[in-house]
């Protein structure tokens, strides 16, 4: 009795394993259900006829601004980092060695993100000396640009600071709720598309406290800018880009290059 039901149950798998039982012969793979289609992001877009520059405030952080640099490298994009020195450190030592890596640029933005519209030379002096000097200990790079904390600015600042000053174009506002900012990645990139024109600099933020769905807005703001012929580059090739030298002293905050 038992080698009978032994047999039985081997024969019965083998016919399901073989596709024989139940199913008229026909063949296993005409069984499986349909297979869904992938949709694959496109790989190529039009030839760029238009130029922008990324730029990040606030940095570096080791876990955050890691984030906003995935996003850079699956799209082969350089961007402009404009950084608070304080944060300038040993901790976040391997993000600013990946950033330099990648070939991004670094900017001033400040010692520790105080206003400084009301400061004195000296005081300016010492935030904007301190943080190059630590720009330039960690990356052996001089800064470019400088970006006032606030976008709050003053005669003595522009007097005093040895950058041009950049402000921006298209501001993603991807800030709290509280202080007027907007909560979700698609909020964000369209505050930066439906403000885009030839030569704007965009500014966002690589360091915000969580949830910070801004490394997701740039999934949708590269394509689409892709898409509409945008080259991105760092905001010292805009200016090349557009044959314009700016200078120190001059009082403005560049907002688009054109």
């Amino acid at each position: 009795m038992f080698n009978k039901y032994y047999i039985f149950a081997l024969i019965t798998t083998l016919l399901v394993m073989t596709g024989c039982g139940g199913g008229g012969g026909s063949s296993s793979d005409s069984t499986l259900p349909p297979q869904p289609t992938q949709s694959t992001p496109p790989t190529s877009y039009p030839p760029p006829d238009k130029y922008c520059a990324l730029t990040f405030d606030d940095g570096p952080d080791k876990i955050q601004t890691a984030k906003v640099l995935d996003k850079l490298e699956k799209y082969g994009i350089k961007a402009t980092f404009m950084w608070v020195g304080e944060n300038i450190t040993d901790y976040n030592k391997e993000v600013i060695d990946r950033i330099v890596r990648q070939g991004h640029e670094i900017g001033n933005h400040s010692w520790n993100y105080d206003d400084m519209q009301f400061m004195t030379p000296a005081q300016i002096t010492e935030s904007i000396t301190k943080t190059t000097n630590a720009i330039k200990q960690y990356t052996g790079q001089e800064p470019k640009f400088f970006r006032a904390p606030y976008l709050s600015v003053s005669d003595t600042l522009y007097e005093t600071v040895p950058y041009p000053f950049i402000s921006a174009g298209a501001i993603a506002k991807d800030w709290s709720t509280q202080s007027g900012g907007v909560a979700t990645a698609q909020e964000r990139a369209d505050n930066v598309i439906n403000s885009m024109g030839d030569g704007t600099i965009i500014l966002m933020h690589d360091i915000q406290p969580d949830p910070n769905p801004t490394p997701e807005a740039l999934d949708i703001i590269i394509p689409n800018l892709l898409s509409k012929g945008y080259a991105f580059v760092t905001t010292s090739e805009l200016f090349r880009q557009k044959g314009i030298t700016p200078q120190a002293g001059q009082k403005t905050q560049w907002t688009v290059v054109k």
